[in-house]
């Protein structure tokens, strides 16, 4: 696996996208379930070391977000907000090919990078289902790299859509430090931002929910959900009432490398990493009393 960073600016904060190239665990434009695991688990780790970098520098709140090349249906080195590159010695040259492109030439910076064997690609005893239309559901306030490990496997699930469920403000009334969740447009539009980052290409429906359930109960034509540890009961009671109204079970996709509660990356306790909206909105307030 090849990697190549970027660093941007967008709006008033420093922000860091990690492209992978060429990574072995790339078949088609889309995953299958025997890529489920290992694509998480990558996910999980490049987000994780990013997040105990941030915290180590007091900066919590820098961006970061990992973009696979042969998914994301884009070339994110002619994105024209980036301004600086990364890059192992061996990518420096598709660098020079995008440059050739662009109007304001990217900055490189070469990196010495232990070389590393590539995995064997999944064959197709590996593929299991894919899936047309996904769900996935959640606050989404101040994305994380939680939510943005469910969010990436949802847009890479999925072969032509996904329907995002974003709880509406009257639903977080007993929230801790309310007054720092954003609005749920706000949240939705973020959500929006997000995935045509990862992912473009496919129909987004991201829609405000005010109960536990969503489209999902509504719209016949979900084939999967995407859950996490804390969520799975709760994709269970949405077959139950699927199975009410007749619609076809959904298939349940658990993200299962990293939870509030528990997570770990190669035996690695992330206990100590604060990856959760609830603490982002404490850090803000903190900061607004200094």
């Amino acid at each position: 696996m090849a990697t190549v960073e970027y660093i941007s600016h967008k709006g008033l904060g420093l922000g860091i996208t990690i492209y992978l190239l060429g990574t072995a665990l790339v078949g088609k434009w889309y995953i299958h379930d025997g890529q489920w695991h290992d694509l998480q688990s990558v996910l999980c780790s490049l987000y994780v070391t990013q997040s105990n970098v941030a915290y180590a520098a007091n900066a919590p709140l820098f961006n970061c977000t990992v973009v696979i090349d042969e998914w994301c249906n884009y070339s994110v080195g002619l994105e024209p907000e980036l301004t600086l590159a990364f890059v192992a010695e061996k990518d420096v040259s598709q660098v020079d090919t995008w440059n050739q492109q662009r109007s304001e030439k990217l900055r490189v910076h070469t990196l010495a990078l232990e070389q590393q064997q590539q995995e064997t690609e999944a064959t197709a005893s590996d593929e299991g289902q894919v899936f047309d239309r996904v769900a996935v559901g959640g606050t989404f306030d101040h994305i994380h790299a939680g939510h943005k490990i469910l969010l990436t496997m949802t847009a890479l699930l999925a072969s032509k859509s996904i329907v995002v469920g974003v709880t509406d403000d009257s639903m977080l009334k007993s929230k801790k430090h309310r007054e720092y969740i954003a609005s749920t447009q706000e949240r939705i539009a973020n959500v929006i931002e997000f995935l045509g980052t990862v992912r473009r290409g496919l129909v987004y429906d991201v829609v405000p929910i005010s109960d536990p359930f969503g489209p999902t109960i509504t719209d016949p034509s979900i084939q999967a959900l995407v859950v996490s540890l804390e969520t799975e009961k709760g994709g269970e009671a949405v077959n139950r009432e699927r199975l009410l109204r007749d619609f076809p079970k959904l298939e349940l996709r658990m993200i299962d490398v990293i939870s509030s509660d528990n997570a770990s990356v190669s035996g690695q306790d992330l206990g100590a990493l604060k990856i959760s909206s609830t603490w982002i909105r404490e850090y803000i307030a903190r900061q607004q009393q200094k």
